[in-house]
């Protein structure tokens, strides 16, 4: 014990030390941004910087990229494409994947623009493994062909990407053989080449595939191999991943004293990164290890700290997807006003010229001005019409792109509420099983907070407040329209129309399946459904 207390402090020192370094490093280097003249110059060096940082500390490097970014804004260069490309790994790397798709999907429309075959097809790939952590697998594979189509006959280190992407997507898939098929492809490119950080990135993945075969051993020695060069690097990321996998696989060897000193480690390197979602992660994994270890206090703590960042990831996704809704709307709603501003100018200047020309010829018919002024009007209220469709269109695309969302959440909520619940049922056997009255009173406190945390996670208080936002004036819709429907009724209907299973609204409701596929076969017969029909499709063609 006082050892390992000596080295975690000693590695605190360290770490501290590497980052009073990068800091001098950092204000030197924006000292000589300021020296240089050109925006091209410095554009490209700012990215260079980045491009130093990226490794060693993301909150540094993202503020290079995004200096390179703001000089090239808009210019459709390819070095706004590269600043944006680069942005996206941030964000992706701090778990706000809505954003990071947002940035690679403006640098693969700018790599296609200026047929940059190469950085298109790579996009493509990252594009793929950011739909990987939405847990949306066809538009995962879609992105993966793409990009091995574009890099066939290409550079070998692409192609390499890709098949490592495939291998990846296929152990998710539990088609093994496959899998281990395209990572020796990969494997056989990057030596090829000699690529050391791609073999490692390989070698990872492989280990990955062992350890869904149950080769425990061989994926602690392969992983620890991937560390020693992660940390020979500095790739903060890496090192991460890797004192947490090794983790897992000592985890599943029954060895949680070895798992849980590796998890602290990942804890360490990812609060200093801010890398939320890996310490979500890792807290929900050193919460598994102590509950193992019987210590169930430090169990309950550490799922706690993980519901904090797990929750706080989703809050981001939902909010930066909402946020970009509204700036895109609101560019075109600007847009659509200045047409109308340049429109009523052009018809100032003319209404100026024929009155000038009513004057000099005193005989032109008053009928042409207030022909002009009926066209104007006429134009007004065609923008009109037209901002108030915008509107329209951002609400449903509101709709749209927090359903996903929406689904994480209450699968992530319903994972959680399961793991509290066998928690506590547990802790009730464990208790009648011990004698000492101080130990069982200890247990039936720590029993009576899980209840109540199960009792506070089961109210989804940030999934009603999203479902209201999104449902916004359905209910008075249903209340107007559909007079016969409950409270109850119309609540389950707001759920269908974001087009939620039986379970998860059962789920959401704390009811049975049963008792909603009732509530659902009432709704029908009140609302009139045609036969063949579908409840979801019925309601969500439903104006408000």
């Amino acid at each position: 014990m006082y050892f390992k207390t000596i080295f975690f402090f000693l590695f605190l020192f360290i770490l501290k030390s590497n980052s009073q370094n990068l800091d001098s490093i950092f204000i030197s280097k924006k000292e000589i941004v300021k020296s240089i003249k050109t925006d091209e110059k410095k554009a490209l060096f700012l990215y260079e910087c980045g491009e130093y940082f990226y490794s060693k500390n993301s909150n540094k490097a993202e503020y290079f990229y995004r200096e390179a970014l703001a000089l090239n804004k808009g210019k459709n260069n390819l070095m706004e494409g590269r600043a944006l490309f680069k942005l996206g790994f941030v964000e992706k790397n701090e778990g706000n994947l809505s954003t990071s798709l947002r940035y690679f999907n403006k640098a693969k429309d700018i790599f296609k623009d200026n047929n940059d075959i190469e950085r298109l097809a790579s996009v493509y790939f990252d594009i793929g493994y950011v739909y990987r952590y939405k847990n949306q697998m066809d538009k995962e594979f879609e992105f993966y062909k793409k990009g091995l189509k574009l890099s066939e006959g290409g550079s070998e280190t692409l192609r390499g990407k890709g098949y490592l992407h495939l291998g990846n997507y296929y152990t998710r898939l539990k088609k093994l053989d496959s899998s281990i098929y395209f990572y020796n492809k990969a494997l056989y490119l990057f030596k090829k080449i000699k690529k050391e950080n791609r073999v490692y990135n390989v070698y990872n993945n492989i280990a990955n595939t062992y350890y869904k075969q149950g080769r425990y051993a061989e994926v602690i020695n392969i992983r620890s191999l991937v560390l020693k060069y992660a940390k020979k690097e500095n790739k903060k990321l890496l090192i991460t991943v890797s004192y947490h996998n090794i983790a897992a696989a000592y985890s599943e060897l029954d060895e949680y004293d070895k798992a849980e000193k590796y998890l602290d480690s990942a804890i360490v390197v990812a609060e200093e990164e801010n890398f939320k979602l890996r310490l979500a992660k890792s807290y929900s994994s050193i919460s598994k290890v102590n509950y193992s270890l019987k210590n169930y206090k430090a169990a309950y703590l550490y799922q706690q700290k993980h519901k904090i960042y797990s929750d706080s990831i989703i809050k981001s996704q939902l909010t930066n997807t909402l946020e970009e809704t509204e700036l895109e709307n609101k560019h075109k709603v600007e847009t659509k006003n200045l047409q109308i501003l340049n429109q009523e100018e052009v018809f100032e200047k003319r209404l100026y010229l024929i009155i000038i020309f009513v004057f000099l010829l005193l005989g032109i018919p008053l009928v042409v001005l207030l022909y002009r002024n009926s066209v104007n009007k006429n134009k007004i209220i065609q923008g009109n019409l037209e901002k108030e469709k915008i509107k329209k269109e951002v609400l449903q695309q509101k709709f749209k792109r927090s359903e996903t969302d929406i689904r994480s959440l209450v699968a992530d909520n319903s994972m959680r509420l399961e793991f509290l619940k066998q928690l506590l049922l547990k802790l009730k056997n464990q208790r009648e099983s011990i004698d000492s009255v101080e130990v069982k009173n200890y247990i039936k406190d720590l029993s009576f907070k899980i209840q109540q945390q199960i009792t506070t996670d089961s109210k989804l208080t940030l999934l009603k407040n999203k479902i209201d936002i999104i449902n916004d004036g359905f209910d008075n819709m249903l209340v107007t329209t559909y007079k016969e429907l409950t409270k109850t009724e119309r609540e389950v209907c707001s759920l269908l129309r974001l087009n939620l299973s039986v379970k998860e609204i059962a789920s959401i409701r704390n009811s049975s399946s049963d008792a909603i596929k009732v509530t659902r076969y009432r709704i029908r017969k009140k609302m009139n459904v045609p036969k063949g029909e579908k409840l979801e499709m019925f309601i969500q063609k439903l104006e408000v």
